[in-house]
């Protein structure tokens, strides 16, 4: 899969919850701005740049750091085994269905001035599990073209154990050695109403810092 590398140089709605039936005291959510539950600065650890993309075509081209594995590339890809190929488009899709920026809000995150983070807040609905398995399933790992690609699921942290989340670690092994190692986690969640989405390109040493970032961004929908 070619992914854009991200750069050095820089950084980068409306649910109102229904009360329960049974005479629950809990009262609504106020209806919340979108804009408004992205992570700041002040949500983030201390020297934290962070972002914000406004711009339809700075959203999609940041939503496409990962790039979709038929985008830009020969027609001509082949896929083992070769039903991973509908499986990985779908999984592409997905995503990129919260490209609109009339639907969805995004931020981007700079941390000690080399990692780089994307969050996004949107409108549209995912389903969290199918997209999920297409990463996760019987194709869990497949080859396309000379490159293996490999994602696996990681554990939920206990404050987000119980939201219908996911967090994924995607690795690709490809044959030429300067692409080994090429590295991606994905964090998906629905909440209230909201698809919540984090993208990060950082190695696998960087797994807790990932979590924490994916799961900043859930409480920061859920507990508004």
């Amino acid at each position: 899969m070619y992914r854009a590398p991200l750069k050095k140089t820089g950084i980068v709605g409306l649910l109102l919850v229904l009360t329960a039936c049974g005479g629950s005291d809990e009262e609504p959510k106020e209806p919340a701005s979108r804009d408004s539950l992205l992570l700041t600065t002040e949500d983030l650890p201390a020297g934290t740049q962070t972002a914000r993309f406004t711009e339809p075509e700075q959203l999609v081209l940041n939503l496409k750091l990962d790039t979709p594995s038929d985008v830009g590339l020969p027609i001509d890809i082949t896929y083992e085994p070769v039903g991973c190929g509908e499986q990985s488009s779908y999984a592409d899709e997905a995503r990129l269905t919260l490209s609109n920026v009339d639907t969805t809000s995004m931020m981007g995150a700079y941390l000690d001035n080399e990692r780089s983070y994307l969050a996004l807040v949107s409108d549209v609905p995912l389903d969290i599990a199918q997209v999920a398995d297409a990463h996760t399933g019987s194709c869990s790992t497949y080859r396309m073209n000379s490159r293996t690609i490999t994602t696996s699921p990681l554990d939920l942290p206990p404050a987000i154990a119980t939201e219908d989340a996911v967090i994924l670690y995607e690795v690709s092994d490809p044959d030429n050695p300067e692409w080994s190692n090429d590295e991606v986690f994905y964090g998906y969640a629905s909440v209230d109403g909201y698809t919540v989405a984090v993208l990060g390109m950082n190695g696998k040493e960087f797994e807790q810092e990932f979590t924490e970032f994916f799961t900043k961004a859930v409480l920061k929908v859920r507990d508004r």
